[in-house]
């Protein structure tokens, strides 16, 4: 009997976590739709690429295109910056800690108007041991990979807030010549 009423309660907080919206990070896309629905990526070689495309793919309403001339919106990395700084030296002048930042900067052109400059940073700390050289290698390449991905979903995040630029048509005037309006 007791395994029944843990079944059934296990049933019922499941249903419970669904029916509140609950979902588990990274399976919903960004929370609200980006303004665009066809983006076309222009990154050389950038570290942010691969965990960007794998965050756009998992958004059935954005469809990656690769001319510009197709896009509603063009993103290039215009930097990206790696720093690794001394954080803290202990007494005997050994390094404790070190701070990773890493920082993109995305230039976004949204219906043929320049929006403003992304910046995106992310900073972690690293601690090190001179005795465990290897394992602080490998915990500091984890760590890259982790703020690549961090500044992806900042990314897209950013993205989603962005305000949709409606599509400039000329408009006749009395004169006979025409003018730029915005529907």
């Amino acid at each position: 009997m007791t395994r029944f009423l843990q079944m059934t309660l296990l049933a019922g907080l499941t249903v419970l976590l669904t029916a509140c919206g609950f979902h588990l990070r990274g399976l919903g896309g960004p929370l609200q739709p980006l303004p665009f629905s066809r983006l076309m990526l222009s990154m050389d070689k950038a570290q942010i690429d691969a965990p960007l495309r794998a965050l756009l793919a998992v958004d059935p309403r954005v469809k990656l295109v690769s001319t510009a001339k197709e896009a509603e919106a063009v993103l290039t990395v215009l930097g990206e910056q790696n720093n690794k700084d001394i954080l803290t030296i202990n007494r005997g002048g050994s390094i404790n800690v070190y701070q990773l930042t890493y920082k993109v900067t995305v230039q976004v052109i949204l219906n043929g108007e320049e929006m403003q400059d992304i910046v995106i940073p992310v900073r972690r700390e690293l601690t090190y041991n001179d005795q465990d050289i290897l394992g602080k290698e490998k915990e500091e390449a984890l760590l890259w990979d982790d703020m690549h991905q961090e500044a992806a979903r900042l990314l897209v995040y950013r993205l989603a807030a962005l305000k949709k630029v409606p599509a400039m048509t000329p408009v006749p005037t009395a004169s006979g010549t025409h003018a730029i309006a915005k529907p």
